[in-house]
């Protein structure tokens, strides 16, 4: 069994949960989790047992920060894919990412430059040089 696959499952919870916080998952929510999860190695069986609480799951945050900004980033991503944003989602994201060890800085000025940008969107790269400027 792969030995980062709890990492994996823990990451796919994480994204279920932010999708339910607005109480709508929309289909493009839907599609990029399962479009995740395929590219994990996660079966559509295994996230519809994580959804339905059938599948206990613990938090798991990667090791490597490099993986953990990965995660962030997917998770940035997917509240901003419906083009509505809630500040549950946003407080979500930002716990979340203090529980993975990232810097608050740079959590807060990812969100920042995310919500101004009318796209919602930001690129891996910019979201990683963010982060560089704020490690020690």
């Amino acid at each position: 069994m792969d030995p980062y696959y709890q990492e994996k499952l823990s990451h796919i919870n994480d994204l279920i949960n932010l999708s339910q916080i607005d109480g709508e998952e929309s289909h493009m929510e839907l599609n990029f989790i399962n479009s995740v999860a395929a590219r994990l190695g996660i079966e559509k069986d295994e996230v519809r047992k994580i959804k339905d609480g059938k599948i206990e799951i613990s938090f798991s945050p990667p090791k490597r920060e490099s993986k953990v900004i990965e995660q962030f980033h997917r998770l940035i991503i997917l509240i901003g894919i419906d083009k509505l944003i809630y500040k549950e989602e946003v407080s979500f994201c930002v716990e979340l990412g203090v529980r993975m060890g990232l810097n608050y800085n740079a959590i807060a000025e990812v969100l920042r430059k995310t919500l101004r940008n009318p796209s919602y969107i930001m690129h891996l790269d910019e979201m990683e040089n963010i982060f560089k400027k704020y490690s020690n």
